[in-house]
């Protein structure tokens, strides 16, 4: 569990900006509410922060994993799996910001898992919340695509999305299942 934010995790500290949303703005609710999982709102890792120089169009973006949090995580489940030197730090091989696909060949699928979890948690959550206003739910999911057609997927990956995503019925079962309660 990540205890960031004075003993609080992400999902709580969202919790309560939700619920004094709904509070402020109930007067106002009718249609729609969109769910902010990430950035720009998109279910997604920051993998390439705009505002800093470090993203190229077409770069493959770099994992966000170094922080500690996420690194103690990664080592429960690396010893979950029976692969404790997976666990160790973060990937040493996942390339950097400006890479190209040629230039990495790192996947983990779990940080896809978690990312979904992530988008789970948080709809289920503005679900419970905003239960009885009349207002349907919607999110974004992420619209990176420059290495879609590559072997690697890196750009998509190092953001945490899936290539599996988006063939055939998938979709449907992507969204059912960040919808699952």
């Amino acid at each position: 569990m990540c205890m960031s934010l004075r003993g609080r995790t992400p999902i709580q500290v969202n919790s309560d900006f939700i619920r004094s949303f709904r509070e402020r703005f109930s007067n106002y609710i009718e249609v729609e509410i969109q769910v902010g999982m990430g950035p720009c709102g998109e279910l997604r890792y920051p993998s390439y922060p705009e505002s800093n120089g470090t993203r190229k169009f077409s770069g493959i973006g770099e994992f966000q994993c170094y922080e500690k949090y996420l690194r103690s995580s990664l080592q429960a489940y690396a010893e979950s799996v029976e692969k404790t030197n997976w666990g160790t730090s973060g990937p040493h091989d996942a390339g950097e910001y400006k890479n190209l696909p040629e230039d990495t060949e790192f996947f983990q699928e779990r940080w896809n898992r978690k990312l979904l979890e992530h988008g789970h948690k948080l709809l289920t959550l503005a679900k419970a919340i905003f239960q009885g206003t009349g207002a349907k739910l919607s999110g974004k999911i992420a619209g990176i695509y420059w290495h879609y057609n590559t072997r690697s997927n890196a750009a998509e990956l190092t953001a945490g999305m899936n290539k599996r995503w988006f063939e055939g019925q998938n979709w449907q079962q992507l969204v059912e299942s960040l919808l699952r309660t």
